[in-house]
């Protein structure tokens, strides 16, 4: 998959016939899926290119001046977008001047002059262009205007639940995370860094990997089970604690993401790691010494090895 990152490269790479896509993605969840699948086809049909617009950050970090913790930062949306079989994608950066394009001259100079697009497809709430005056009603309206056609994909159902970034954001911080993976059509799961802890971890005998997690949008505090794919390849289960470690810092610390892999004890230091959410064990909570935190490690363990042979949740706290 090629990668441009902003429209000067996307020019250069001398676009001949494209069908395009436009849109954040955050999440790649089942309705974008449908909306890239839907461009692949299209291009083959029209022996064309597929190309995928994107934005590094979330617009409204320019737009409102404030944006929503990403579901998949632009690394893990690109790796996705690779899975599906896309073949461009164009990764721009939102800034204020692009912030001020009227729609016509977007679609003009990106749709048709960089990308040379023979069809564009949007989702139903792809918006485009100053004051978010552009989107697929908004093309078909012009027709006339622009060299291109334009397919407007439907919104997803799944149940009782419109498919939408925003949708499977509530439902994260909620903690529904079977709900989220729903619409996600996958479990959700947090990309990081490991850096340098505190070794409390090491001290309790379950030593830990600390994520930097990249401002990504996380579940609430609590240990849960998970599935950790390292940039080697390897795939190993963990216990994973997301909190302010009340038992040693009262929870006045900072929020980390710990990581304790199951079967492995070598150094992670500075590795990327994606944590692939399984199953919730339990709630934060403080311990009244290290020895029954301990204990409740040790059993957290148990719980999360049970689930993983049985398939069953983890017993409820007592």
């Amino acid at each position: 998959m090629r990668i441009l990152r902003s429209l000067e490269e996307a020019r250069a790479a001398g676009f001949t016939r494209t069908v395009v896509t436009l849109g954040v993605f955050d999440g790649v969840h089942v309705g974008h899926r449908y909306v890239i699948r839907d461009t692949l086809s299209i291009a083959a049909e029209h022996a064309a290119a597929s190309v995928v617009v994107t934005f590094v950050q979330h617009p409204r970090a320019i737009i409102a001046g404030a944006a929503p913790k990403l579901i998949t930062p632009i690394e893990h949306r690109l790796r996705l977008f690779a899975e599906l079989g896309v073949e461009n994608v164009l990764a721009l950066t939102f800034t204020d001047e692009l912030r001020r394009v009227p729609a016509a001259d977007f679609a003009h100079e990106v749709f048709e002059d960089v990308l040379a697009a023979q069809v564009v497809v949007l989702g139903h709430n792809c918006r485009f262009g100053r004051d978010r005056e552009g989107g697929a009603d908004w093309l078909l309206a012009r027709a006339d205007e622009f060299s291109f056609s334009t397919v407007h994909a439907e919104e997803i159902r799944i149940g009782s639940d419109i498919v939408s970034s925003t949708n499977i954001r509530a439902a994260i911080e909620a903690g529904e995370l079977a709900r989220a993976a729903r619409m996600l059509g996958r479990p959700y799961a947090l990309h990081g860094t490991v850096v340098t802890g505190q070794g409390r971890g090491r001290q309790l005998g379950f030593p830990t990997a600390n994520l930097d997690v990249h401002h990504q949008l996380r579940p609430p505090r609590g240990v849960y089970g998970a599935e950790v794919r390292g940039d080697d390849g390897q795939r190993r289960h963990a216990l994973v604690n997301i909190g302010v470690k009340p038992t040693f810092d009262g929870g006045a610390g900072e929020e980390t993401v710990e990581v304790h892999l199951l079967d492995f004890s070598g150094d992670l230091y500075g590795r990327d790691l994606e944590v692939v959410f399984l199953t919730h064990i339990r709630e934060e909570r403080r311990f009244p010494d290290l020895e029954a935190l301990r204990a409740r490690i040790a059993r957290d363990r148990l719980d999360f090895l049970a689930f993983l042979g049985a398939g069953e949740a983890p017993g409820k706290e007592r």
